[in-house]
């Protein structure tokens, strides 16, 4: 999932105010997924008016076996997504994604015939209009549609949590350094790659320099939640040296103090830029900060 510049910003004002930022993501979440159902909708009343097809013939000619769906929508339209196919066979081609779709939409076909023979007196009717134009779907095709927009939300809130970490980490920093009146020279934001000699990934998210450039401070940027056991990890991994993040738990502090790691803790922290601007100053990472600019934050 691709968050727009509104949202990355709204984001990280957020951060940097001690605000909870989830309500953002929560916030693009729903739009994308209404956007996503409404369409789908339409698409189900065209397939439906211009397809005679019985039983579920016509969903599988419409959304599975349709040249113009591309492969990943295919598979939620057939109750799976493309990162659970990936993980499962190891790749997620074309022609696997289709497949495994394929043989999704039959088991569920199966599934739901046998849900039909149990005789059951439940009734599940979603009926579509538009204008004067109306389609009803039985028990089994509003059980294959509802199934399909179960995964197009999961499938876009896993992407969604993974995603905005990623996006925000780079402007937080130079967000904080620019309020912090960092000086350029002692920044460096380049695209850290990982190096393929070493045994372990040292990749990070940002560097910080000290006033003569002779130490060089690497930065690890985590929007997640308390407890989460990847900061560890991820610190001693990288040789990181100042760690910032949304949510720490007592634990997390712990370890990264042992490891003589300093950290800014954003979330319900009233005094974010002044708590960096401290450690900036511990650091000996020259700024051009002063108690004028802290009156204006």
């Amino acid at each position: 999932m691709r968050f727009d510049d509104i949202v990355i910003n709204k984001t990280i004002e957020k951060l940097l105010k001690g605000q909870d930022y989830r309500e953002e993501v929560i916030n693009a979440i729903n739009l994308e997924f209404l956007d996503f159902a409404l369409d789908f909708f339409k698409q189900i009343l065209e397939a439906k008016i211009n397809d005679t097809n019985i039983n579920l013939q016509w969903y599988k000619k419409h959304f599975i076996n349709n040249s113009k769906i591309e492969p990943n929508e295919a598979a939620i339209f057939a109750g799976m997504n493309k990162k659970t196919i990936s993980n499962i066979y190891g790749s997620a081609t074309k022609e696997i994604v289709l497949n495994v779709a394929n043989t999704n939409i039959d088991y569920l076909e199966s599934l739901l015939e046998t849900l039909g023979d149990n005789g059951e007196n439940i009734g599940i009717n979603i009926k579509i209009s538009y204008k004067e134009i109306s389609v009803e779907l039985n028990l089994s095709e509003s059980l294959l549609v509802i199934n399909a927009l179960a995964t197009k939300k999961i499938a876009l809130r896993g992407g969604a949590w993974s995603s905005i970490g990623k996006r925000v980490e780079k402007p937080l920093m130079l967000a904080l350094c620019q309020q912090c009146r960092v000086e350029k020279d002692f920044i460096d934001d380049a695209i850290f790659k990982k190096n393929g000699e070493l045994d372990f990934d040292r990749e990070v998210d940002f560097k910080l320099y000290n006033f003569d450039k002779s130490k060089e401070y690497k930065v690890e940027v985590k929007l997640m939640g308390k407890g989460n056991p990847e900061s560890a990890d991820a610190v001693i991994a990288r040789d990181t040296d100042i760690f910032i993040a949304d949510t720490l738990s007592v634990q997390n502090k712990n370890q990264l103090k042992s490891l003589g790691i300093e950290y800014l803790e954003l979330k319900n922290n009233q005094n974010c830029l002044e708590d960096f601007r401290v450690i900036l100053e511990k650091l000996n990472i020259p700024t051009k900060y002063t108690k004028k600019d802290s009156n204006l934050t």
